[in-house]
């Protein structure tokens, strides 16, 4: 097998692994839309400080855990969750909600 053989099939694992990666993203962004739901019936703050800190030291463990480098899946759970609050905002911004926009960064 070429090199150029070896790269095209590690490049369709990785296209494969990506497809998956971005299936959970999605995942996770429809469990927020229901988080935001929940969080503007009951007129929580969209941003919680005590969770976003937890989520950080969630991903550092697990970076830690898996021999992975920490800064990347903190940033990683930053973006996350700047999405996350993105979306939030938008629920609570709707009509009919009892809560405003909760306008604060994920750390």
């Amino acid at each position: 097998m070429t090199a150029a053989d070896e790269l095209a099939v590690l490049r369709a694992e990785l296209d494969e692994i990506d497809d998956a990666l971005y299936d959970l993203v999605r995942r996770r962004m429809r469990c927020i839309e229901r988080v935001g739901a929940v969080k503007a019936r009951a007129g929580i703050p969209v941003f919680q400080p005590g969770r976003a800190a937890e989520v950080e030291r969630q991903a550092a463990a697990r970076a830690r855990e898996h021999g992975l480098d920490e800064g990347l899946l903190v940033r990683l759970a930053d973006l996350l969750m700047a999405e996350a609050i993105r979306i939030e905002e938008g629920i609570v911004a709707q009509p009919g909600s009892s809560a405003g926009p909760q306008n604060s960064p994920p750390t």
